[in-house]
């Protein structure tokens, strides 16, 4: 992303996330008051207000599902099932015990804004890029009290020193933030986790495939996309072939306990988008 700039993929998320709730067949992938948190965020710009709008109102959400089709059939509900797997595994974890919820490169994403109002028992961080992260609190204002935000450009630094270690049962979550990384950021944030002074650490955190030619991102390709991606100053970075991921783990310290793909994913059987896998591990 841009230095100066709040990321682009996170208003374009947050935009998509209004237009699936309010289309009837897409309404019930998004949790309650997410659609309702996402306009807030894209409340402090006329254009950030222009794109919240025209997500919502009929006539310019038809646009908007038609360049779907013509680019990345299918990405619009893949946000939001990839957001409900990860949701998922947090309650999970909280079940199990987990008392601190660490999301990195949080965006605009809204599952610490809700579920901290659930669960205020539970230590809620968001760590991100500081551009990013301060337009956020802009538009959250006072109603960002229940998270602890951390600024932190994770390409550039690493998490060592950071005031969140406690001695908890702590999950960490990397929705849609490890593509966008180097590799010496990754190797970073691995090593990081690793030594975290915390009971037990879990990491939920989404990855792009590499390839057999070498390349990343969803398939059926989109150079659209893969343009628009570049000139925002947001384009893939690091990506793995889907079946290395657990050796990848083993050799960091890491236990791989669940994976999903984005066929797995997928509401609709004839679904053909792939590219994203989320993956569920624990620290050994």
């Amino acid at each position: 992303m841009k230095a100066e700039t709040p990321s682009s993929t996170a208003k374009l998320i947050a935009a998509s996330t209004i237009l699936l709730a309010n289309e009837p067949d897409t309404a019930q992938l998004v949790a309650p008051t997410a659609a309702m948190w996402c306009t807030r965020l894209l409340s402090t710009s006329w254009a950030d207000r222009l794109l919240a709008s025209s997500a919502g109102y009929r006539p310019t959400a038809t646009i908007w599902k038609w360049l779907e089709q013509y680019t990345l059939p299918g990405i619009l509900a893949h946000y939001w099932q990839r957001k409900r797997w990860i949701e998922a595994r947090c309650r999970m974890a909280i079940a199990q015990g987990f008392e601190s919820v660490i999301v990195l490169g949080a965006g605009f994403d809204t599952l610490a804004l809700r579920l901290s109002l659930e669960m205020p028992q539970i230590t809620w961080i968001e760590i991100d890029h500081p551009a990013t992260q301060s337009a956020k609190q802009a538009a959250l204002g006072l109603d960002a009290q229940s998270i602890q935000f951390i600024a932190c450009d994770l390409n550039a630094d690493g998490l060592d020193g950071l005031p969140i270690f406690e001695n908890k049962a702590t999950l960490v979550i990397a929705e849609g933030v490890l593509m966008y990384l180097s590799s010496a950021a990754i190797e970073r944030l691995f090593a990081s986790l690793k030594h975290w002074p915390c009971k037990r650490l879990q990491f939920v955190f989404s990855f792009m495939s590499q390839w057999p030619d070498g390349k990343s991102g969803f398939r059926p390709r989109s150079r659209w996309v893969e343009r628009w991606l570049a000139w925002r100053g947001e384009p893939f970075v690091w990506a793995l072939p889907e079946p290395a991921m657990a050796d990848f783990l083993a050799e960091r310290g890491f236990e791989l306990l669940e994976t999903a793909t984005t066929r797995q994913l997928a509401s609709n059987p004839e679904s053909i988008l792939e590219g994203e896998n989320l993956v569920y591990c624990q620290r050994s």
